[in-house]
């Protein structure tokens, strides 16, 4: 009888984790919303779930990174990143899972630790190499090199992950080359073209390559879509797209 009534529970977790990484690989506002709530819903009907743990700490730390590139608090998140990134080190210190969510909490707030983040991707990638998103996190905590292999991994394994390309179109935009840029930032929107960083990034990009009367129109459809966005707004101040 324990077990009839365990498994349709240990179904509702697995249930519950799935949506809320496949809100979390939306990796902007509208998905960390839904994320979290289907997580802290997991973690209740089993608070020994690792990976709910774990993909809770990952979307408290890349929502908190949201926040702090849009000029808000984003410490609050980081905090919390890195208190359930511990609990699902504590339950399963074997998951690959739990070591990246560790990795990404690392990240950024007061207990940032580079040398510390790139030990645990390394983990991470070790206990999981089968897992494109242990990759990528390998990648940014060895720095973002274009050049990386953990970076080509992480493609090869899948190249629609929105977050990576996202970070691959930065990097190449920073120095300079923009057709490589605008390719990456153009795959993040295609995995989701809601995703307003994809596209205030490719306005960005485009205004760096001289095309600033595209990226002003850019803009501009982005803050009709999103008027209240900080990060839209900042944009939208940057290049002039005002109405």
């Amino acid at each position: 009888m324990n077990m009839n009534i365990q498994a349709p529970a240990e179904s509702r977790v697995k249930e519950l984790v799935c949506r809320g990484k496949k809100f979390l690989g939306l990796y902007d506002i509208e998905g960390y919303e839904e994320a979290v709530p289907l997580f802290r819903e997991a973690i209740e009907a089993d608070p020994s779930c690792a990976e709910a743990h774990g993909a809770l700490a990952e979307t408290y730390s890349f929502w908190g990174f949201r926040r702090e590139i849009s000029g808000l608090e984003g410490e609050s998140l980081y905090e919390m990143a890195h208190e359930y990134a511990s609990m699902a080190l504590k339950l399963a210190p074997q998951s690959a899972g739990a070591h990246r969510a560790m990795s990404v909490a690392l990240r950024r707030g007061r207990k940032a630790d580079p040398e510390l983040r790139l030990k645990e991707a390394q983990a991470a990638v070790d206990l999981g190499p089968a897992d494109p998103a242990n990759w990528a996190e390998l990648w940014r905590a060895r720095g973002y090199e274009p050049g990386d292999r953990a970076l080509s991994r992480a493609l090869e394994l899948d190249p629609l992950q929105c977050g990576l390309q996202i970070d691959l179109g930065a990097v190449y935009c920073e120095r300079g080359d923009y057709g490589k840029a605008v390719e990456a930032l153009s795959t993040a929107v295609k995995a989701n073209r809601g995703n307003i960083v994809a596209w205030y990034d490719l306005a960005m990009c485009l205004d760096r390559m001289g095309d600033s009367e595209r990226a002003r129109e850019l803009m501009g459809r982005l803050q009709a879509l999103h008027p209240r966005d900080p990060l839209v707004t900042s944009g939208v101040e940057l290049l002039g797209a005002g109405k």
